[in-house]
């Protein structure tokens, strides 16, 4: 005849000669929680309640879709100002796309024609205003 004991961490009933003293729980618990696993079931029910509370995503939403809205969210980081005008000169304050090294920038002589740090080709200057 065996006496089931009730293990706190988890709420299951378990033969009492199964309990084991845990050093992170600071008492006795059953053999599934020794081991870790119930731990790590409550961990990964975490993360999947964080996964769909942080991204509710409309039915029908695939691999596709993920992919056409990360392609789309670069475009737009792409096509931000990376110049802004330094007041009382001609110059701009441009950011390097590749490195983000932020640099002086003369749109007149067109120079430095590339990034002073990484060397590579600075975009067109569009439809900034000098005024």
């Amino acid at each position: 005849m065996d006496v089931k004991s009730l293990c706190r961490v988890c709420n299951n009933f378990v033969s009492a000669s199964q309990f084991r003293l845990h050093h992170d729980y600071k008492q006795m618990v059953c053999p599934t929680c020794f081991t870790g696993k119930t731990k790590q079931q409550e961990e990964q029910k975490l993360e999947m309640l964080k996964k769909q509370e942080a991204n509710p995503k409309p039915a029908g939403w695939d691999n596709e879709d993920d992919y056409l809205e990360k392609r789309a969210r670069i475009k737009r980081e792409e096509n931000q100002a990376q110049f802004t005008k330094i007041l009382g000169t001609s110059q701009v304050k441009a950011q390097c796309s590749a490195c983000k090294y932020t640099f002086r920038y003369d749109p007149v002589k067109k120079k430095p024609f590339t990034c002073p740090y990484c060397n590579a080709d600075i975009p067109k200057l569009k439809t900034f205003n000098l005024a």
